[in-house]
């Protein structure tokens, strides 16, 4: 069956628009609209002609090692890269035109194009194929989230939380995962509204490794403690919690079997106040405890396994440490709120892998009243297959009785720095602290349609500057946490700026209603009301040419995994 993406609207034309802008950002193809004298001759003048009469920009990309190119059109051209497409696109392929119609021929074109490009070698033809898969897995699963309607009765903030199906706009494997067949993705995906239960064990008291900040013991889900009481009230076991298709795993492990066996270990089941899972699938929501508990999966999402390996732990702990370290207003106050990890368990085991496997970490949360004004990033600004950017939706609120215009778009871009990017960079300027603030760690509350509070959450991306941080000695040396300031400030760069707040003022453009350049200038006057110890950053922010972008893709086709690929784009605030 195929599925055409030359329609203006649709699943397949929003998948094409994903891959042909991460290939152009990721490949030195910055821009590659056409003027008239460079029409490919297969395209008649009149297609051309059709395209501009409409208000769109005529665009070719070349695939010189394969002999092949695509043509088609934009309705929207932005200066970060995140380009509307619009209309139909063509493949030429041994001098002949074709309307595209499957988006997963151009995931094939992209991934052996990249392969034509290097060396001739092993590893080159294995990291086409492993793209190939990961690109066709990820388009499946996208068509999949929408050929099944999300389960009913979702608190509101989890329509927003749940509602992520195309995943991130630079990267061509948003989507894909291994490990959930079709039944567990009905049972676990966030994007079909899934919840349920966690599976709880009882762990013999010296078998379980804990990290407590500022408590003793982390918090215990009261339901699955009433029901465990009579293991508990000795101090021979403690609960572990656990997502239920990873108890699936781990009960077939030899391992956990012999800790079963020995009496060390005890599987009950699925217990306790139902869980929600966020965009991130392993991380859940339990309203009930104001907690998220960032769980492990042993399964792969995009381009990682999702398990909790005990330096990612360390890190989100020990930065969380770090900033409790700090003036709580600076963490907590009316405008923006950083949600701490408060603790982390595992098996006291010296199997690595298995820690990995079993490890926990506990986060707060925004309580059920702040909830429901709160809003996912990176979906409110996802464009779905059909109908309207849910940002619009807070654009008409924020507007009243008034029609959505510029002056307010631009009143209301102002208010959204306050609430994410100048508390952010002021964290840094001043502590060293730099969050890894992308769209899907990244919550903004709402007060009838405007910005009122921005909330950062999972603390594992975050890198503390050595040389900014005023308490280095109160943190083991070899934290990892602890990063220089070049690549602290690298992070941000990309984190909070690129990734964050370019994608907002992008989306604000591509309604319509500002220029995006005009929103970059806007932010950088709105900069200059920083701190006074921000002022040195905000310069270099103002000057410099180029910003640093993660190559989602040329990593995937590459195997870096935690070392990933960088590129550098044109700076948008650059004066």
């Amino acid at each position: 069956m195929s599925h055409p993406i030359q329609h203006a609207h649709g699943i397949e034309r929003r998948l094409a628009e994903q891959y042909i802008n991460t290939y152009c950002r990721e490949t030195a193809y910055p821009d590659p609209r056409i003027s008239g004298s460079d029409v490919p001759e297969a395209l008649t003048a009149e297609t051309y002609a059709a395209w501009r009469s409409a208000g769109l920009a005529p665009f070719v990309i070349g695939f010189p090692l394969l002999g092949a190119r695509i043509a088609g059109a934009f309705s929207y051209f932005s200066p970060i890269g995140y380009h509307r497409l619009a209309g139909e696109i063509w493949l030429e392929q041994a001098g002949r035109w074709a309307r595209l119609e499957d988006a997963a021929v151009l995931s094939d074109l992209i991934a052996a194009s990249l392969a034509a490009s290097a060396a001739a070698t092993s590893c080159v033809q294995a990291g086409k194929l492993r793209l190939q898969g990961l690109m066709r897995n990820s388009i499946a699963k996208v068509r999949h989230f929408h050929a099944i309607a999300p389960q009913a009765g979702r608190p509101a903030y989890m329509r927003s939380e749940q509602g992520l199906r195309f995943g991130h706009i630079f990267h061509v494997t948003s989507k894909a995962s291994d490990g959930f067949d079709e039944k567990d993705l009905q049972a676990y995906a966030p994007e079909l509204g899934a919840s349920f239960q966690l599976h709880y064990f009882a762990v013999r008291s010296d078998l379980l490794e804990m990290r407590a900040l500022e408590r003793k013991a982390v918090p215990i889900d009261p339901e699955a403690m009433h029901f465990a009481e009579a293991l508990l009230k000795e101090g021979e076991y403690r609960l572990l919690p656990c997502h239920p298709w990873q108890a699936r795993y781990l009960l077939g492990l030899d391992d956990v079997a012999m800790l079963i066996r020995d009496g060390a270990l005890i599987s009950l089941g699925p217990l306790g106040e139902r869980a929600w899972p966020t965009s991130s699938v392993r991380t859940v929501w339990l309203p009930q405890q104001n907690l998220f508990f960032k769980l492990a999966l042993n399964i792969r999402i995009t381009n990682f396994v999702r398990n909790n390996p005990d330096d990612h732990v360390a890190r989100a702990l020990d930065a969380s440490a770090a900033l409790g370290m700090l003036p709580a207003h600076r963490i907590r106050n009316a405008r923006f709120r950083i949600l701490l990890e408060i603790g982390s368990e595992t098996l006291k085991v010296p199997d690595t892998e298995l820690r990995a496997a079993c490890s926990v970490i506990y986060r707060q949360a925004m309580t059920p009243t702040e909830a429901q004004e709160t809003h996912l990033v990176a979906a409110l600004l996802e464009e779905p297959a059909q109908g309207e950017i849910p940002l619009l939706a807070l654009l008409r609120q924020a507007a009243g009785e008034a029609i959505p215009d510029a002056d307010l778009a631009r009143r209301w871009w102002r208010h959204y720095l306050d609430v994410t990017l100048i508390p952010m960079l002021e964290l840094f300027a001043d502590y060293g602290v730099s969050l890894e603030a992308h769209l899907q760690n990244c919550l903004v509350e709402f007060r009838d349609g405007w910005p009122s509070c921005g909330y950062a959450r999972d603390m594992e991306g975050t890198s503390i500057s050595r040389q900014r941080f005023p308490f280095p000695d109160r943190l083991a040396a070899t934290s990892p946490a602890l990063y220089d300031e070049t690549q602290a400030w690298h992070r941000f760069q990309y984190y909070v700026l690129v990734n964050h707040i370019g994608h907002v003022a992008a989306c604000l453009a591509r309604l319509g209603l500002s220029d995006e350049r005009e929103l970059w200038d806007d932010a950088g006057r709105h900069l200059q009301t920083c701190s006074t110890g921000a002022a040195p950053l905000v310069q270099s922010l103002l000057q410099q040419s180029a910003l640093p972008a993660k190559a989602n893709m040329l990593s995937s086709f590459n195997q870096q995994g935690e070392t990933p690929s960088w590129i550098s784009i044109p700076n948008p605030l650059r004066k």
